[in-house]
């Protein structure tokens, strides 16, 4: 299953209420590869097990302010609704198999 694009109107339904945990990417909407991200690599890879999304955070400043992004890409991992961990940087496939274990 493909990341899903989040925005400020679907964010709470997606992220939020969501029963399984949550990989959400914060990017800039520039992807330079023609490779696919790590987090849609992840997204196939745990399907059924966690949801993964992406959010452009110039087109989204409010979620961006208030998760306090400051550096793009940041990946945030939520379970119940909160944040339980965050990664900041370029990450690649397999590190972020290796924090999801």
């Amino acid at each position: 299953m493909p990341a899903i694009t989040l925005n400020e109107e679907n964010f709470e339904k997606e992220v939020k209420q969501s029963g399984l945990p949550v990989l959400v990417s914060f990017h800039s909407g520039e992807r330079k590869s023609p490779e696919k991200s790590p987090v849609d690599c992840v997204s196939e890879r745990m399907s059924g097990l966690l949801k993964c999304c992406k959010i452009n955070a110039g087109s989204n400043p409010r979620l961006t302010g208030k998760y306090r992004i400051r550096k793009l890409p940041t990946i945030l991992l939520f379970k119940s609704g909160k944040v339980t961990d965050t990664i900041v940087g370029e990450t690649r496939t397999e590190q972020l198999m290796r924090i999801l274990q």
